[in-house]
């Protein structure tokens, strides 16, 4: 009797990378993901007990902008080193050694401040540590995702980490501001502690046949970051999306360090209204969030970033156009702007994926990342004292203006477009 060959399981379909899912991938996920949403609304809970801690204590902008300047720094010049490492190590590994620091250094800083040993170096160094720890975490997630799931959630599974995130951004600091009231310092930063220990449990136990890297090693660290370098040189397209990606960052990010001072100086407003505007921003990124989450980005993923990026362009333009007498439009603009600039993030990574190969893929993202975020100090450098000379609400009018404009030209450039066609 002939043996009848069984067709292959429906079940087992492949990755973004081609590699067949296991059965239960979607509960891999799940298990990610809570631990990445625990850990996400710790940290920002934390770094927010961290701020208002200096602010109650040392009552210094100066002491501010350096907190800034350590929460920003590491991220912007350790990503590359970040991305080599997700490359050649075990994804998995790199993300807990990652949290288990981050999480170390907040519960070491709990006994010290419990002691009373307490001083801004100490307070400075958990910002540093947890920046540090960001720039190899995020290298590994990004380039670990594409192995998650389907090509086709390719934005859907970029989208829930930025869901996690502007989720976390909302509630997180009234979570922390309620520890740090309630029961010291010391509690918000046992409890960042446990969420990263949480975090690191969720991705031992986690099913991930591919995080290991296959990649043959290179001659070194420098080899790897000139290999990540060139891939970013010598792919059009890949290059054209960066520098895309780096004008919006250069023109919209210092917009909103300067929304506090439209709030105070264009409208008249106090905290309580730069509050609302911040909590606006936060609702709307969660919002546009979920919206790409349910919607998957279609196929046309260059034309989202393009019209996204305008939208966001165009509502610049409209809040500086308003009159003293309009904060309350002001504010559901702002969400609205951030709604756009969810739409604009979530494409990124899956346009990516298409053109870089798997075993690189960690390393150009660090690249990436690391000049992406770079544009945003050099965007400030420029945005202050064209703000001071021009007046905070026409700056938000050129800034919008100008992302417009880049947006249509982004739209018209045939590198951009082949990403869409998988060129």
């Amino acid at each position: 009797m002939e043996t009848i060959p069984r067709p292959p399981s429906a079940s087992r379909e492949a990755n973004a990378n081609g590699h067949p899912l296991p059965l239960r991938w979607k509960r891999t996920i799940a298990i990610i993901w809570t631990g990445q949403a625990d850990s996400i609304l710790a940290t920002i809970a934390a770094t927010f007990a961290v701020l208002w801690h200096i602010t109650a204590t040392a009552d210094s902008a100066l002491m501010l902008s350096a907190a800034g300047i350590a929460s920003l720094l590491p991220v912007a010049l350790l990503s590359p080193l970040g991305g080599v490492a997700a490359d050649r190590f075990n994804k998995r590994h790199v993300m807990i050694a990652a949290d288990g620091i981050a999480g170390a250094f907040s519960l070491a800083l709990a006994v010290a401040v419990g002691l009373g040993f307490s001083s801004m170096l100490l307070l400075l160094s958990l910002l540093a540590a947890r920046a540090t720890a960001q720039a190899f975490h995020g290298p590994s997630l990004m380039a670990l995702m594409p192995e998650l799931v389907p090509e086709r959630d390719m934005v859907r599974i970029n989208t829930l980490d930025q869901t996690l995130s502007s989720g976390s951004a909302i509630i997180g600091p009234a979570v922390g501001i309620a520890l740090y009231t309630a029961w010291g310092f010391s509690a918000v930063l046992v409890m960042d502690a446990l969420c990263a220990a949480l975090a690191c449990l969720c991705l031992a136990v986690a099913r991930l046949p591919y995080a290991r890297s296959d990649a043959p090693s290179s001659a070194g660290v420098t080899a790897d970051l000139r290999d990540g370098a060139a891939a970013i040189a010598h792919d059009r397209p890949v290059a054209a999306l960066l520098v895309m990606v780096m004008l919006a960052m250069l023109l919209f990010l210092p917009l909103g360090t300067l929304s506090p001072l439209m709030t105070y100086d264009w409208f008249g407003g106090g905290g309580f209204a730069a509050s609302l505007v911040e909590a606006a921003a936060g609702i709307g990124l969660l919002v546009g969030s979920v919206a790409m989450l349910a919607w998957g980005g279609g196929k046309r993923l260059v034309g989202v970033l393009a019209v996204a990026g305008a939208l966001i362009g165009a509502g610049c333009i409209v809040c500086g156009l308003l009159p003293r007498d309009a904060f309350p439009v002001y504010v559901a603009l702002i969400g609205l702007v951030f709604a756009a600039t969810a739409a604009f993030n979530a494409p990124v990574i899956p346009l990516m994926q298409k053109r870089v190969p798997a075993e690189k893929f960690g390393r150009v993202m660090g690249l990436f990342g690391s000049l992406s975020t770079l544009a945003s100090p050099v965007g400030l450098a420029i945005a202050g004292p064209a703000a001071e000379a021009l007046g905070v609400n026409r700056w938000f009018i050129v800034c919008g203006a100008l992302l417009v404009v880049a947006m249509i030209v982004a739209s018209a450039s045939c590198s951009l477009r082949s990403l869409d066609e998988g060129a």
